[in-house]
């Protein structure tokens, strides 16, 4: 009955003539305030409809702010209506942006303010979930994983990361049921977000962690979302000396693209090659933002191309420095003496090499034991 009502209404809300009485035809079918929620809830589609996306997007933010504050008397089941009317604010704020660049004419990362403002208001509803009190059974503390979702993202488009701290540490200073117990969607975004989080401030390891738990949670059919997930994760590993699997690259092509031929120079501790495909992916990784963490998986290449050097050389722990250098320019690096003296001393300083130089014989004296540590424990 209530969905026939709302059909009708909506019609006649498209009709001119009822645009102006849509609040009293409203109130005669729901209940306040559930009569002015549905009203803005229409007004937002036919703005929608009709590209007026700045009087959508109030129309939105208005039926959000009413939702909010009936939810101190609402439970659990109002948790899918919550999500689906914030982050359609998020998408309606997106588009009013992205038309008042393209009708000013300015560049598009200059003009968010609704998208900063609708983050505010989602904000709230965030709030709203993490401070509940109901009864853990019926606690909307089980739509803040997925509030927490809708404002990372926004965080992001914002380039306004450091503003996820404010949210994590609202986090840990409540109880929260385990995130075990949320939805496989809900984890599968926080990690995700929590993983490029880490991974900008530069903590590799947690970065990892919570990237690899995203990957293994996201579920098969969703590729894209799996793609993503590695456009951080790869980088990651191979800085660590992890290189991908050829059944990775066989799941995913556009990944196979752009690391494929870096991944064969590090293997083959090619330098030239290296450099070589990471300029042909640049552009992509630029785009992706990991380009400065690719291009630290060079010293695995350089590491790789010693290692080689010390097998030919029949695991002599005493290696002559211009033997270095000769391997160096065999792979296309024009370097001198002494520049080759300075690489391996930042090979050995990094600890990707055991050993010492002697500056006065140069030679490399390398460790007897284990002279190459494995790569996936340097730095550990």
């Amino acid at each position: 009955m209530r969905m026939a009502n709302s059909l009708l209404i909506f019609i006649q809300f498209k009709t001119p003539m009822f645009k102006a009485s849509s609040s009293k035809i409203l109130s005669q079918r729901l209940d306040a305030p559930w009569d002015d929620i549905t009203a803005c809830h229409l007004k937002t589609i036919v703005h929608l409809d009709h590209g007026n996306y700045f009087d959508a997007y109030d129309s939105q933010k208005e039926m959000v702010q009413l939702f909010q504050r009936i939810m101190p008397s609402l439970s659990r089941w109002c948790l899918p209506v919550l999500y689906v009317t914030n982050n359609d604010l998020r998408a309606v704020a997106a588009q009013a942006d992205l038309h008042t660049t393209l009708d000013e004419g300015q560049q598009e990362s200059t003009q968010r303010k609704k998208l900063e403002e609708a983050a505010n208001v989602i904000s709230k509803s965030f709030t709203s979930c993490l401070t509940d009190r109901n009864p853990l059974a019926q606690s909307k503390k089980y739509g803040t994983y997925s509030m927490i979702g809708i404002l990372f993202r926004i965080y992001f488009k914002l380039k306004q990361q450091n503003l996820c701290k404010n949210i994590l540490r609202a986090l840990k200073a409540v109880d929260m049921p385990s995130i075990e117990n949320f939805s496989p969607s809900d984890r599968v975004t926080f990690r995700y977000y929590l993983g490029r989080f880490h991974f900008l401030e530069e903590d590799y390891s947690k970065a990892e962690n919570e990237l690899d738990l995203a990957f293994k949670e996201c579920p098969q059919a969703n590729m894209k979302n799996k793609e993503l997930i590695l456009q951080i994760l790869l980088p990651i590993r191979l800085m660590r000396g992890v290189m991908p699997s050829k059944s990775l690259f066989a799941q995913f092509p556009k990944t196979r693209v752009t690391y494929s031929n870096i991944v064969k120079s590090i293997k083959k501790g090619d330098i030239k090659a290296f450099d070589r495909s990471l300029y042909s992916a640049s552009r992509v990784l630029i785009r992706q933002g990991t380009y400065f963490a690719v291009e630290k998986a060079r010293n695995i290449a350089i590491r790789q191309l010693f290692y080689r050097i010390y097998l030919i050389m029949d695991k002599n722990p005493r290696i002559p420095i211009p033997t270095f250098n000769a391997a160096l320019k065999a792979t296309g690096i024009d370097v001198d003496i002494e520049e080759t003296e300075w690489i391996i001393a930042t090979m050995i300083y990094k600890g990707y090499i055991k050993g010492y130089l002697s500056h006065e014989k140069l030679f490399a004296v390398l460790s007897k034991v284990d002279p190459f540590p494995k790569i996936v424990t340097v730095g550990q």
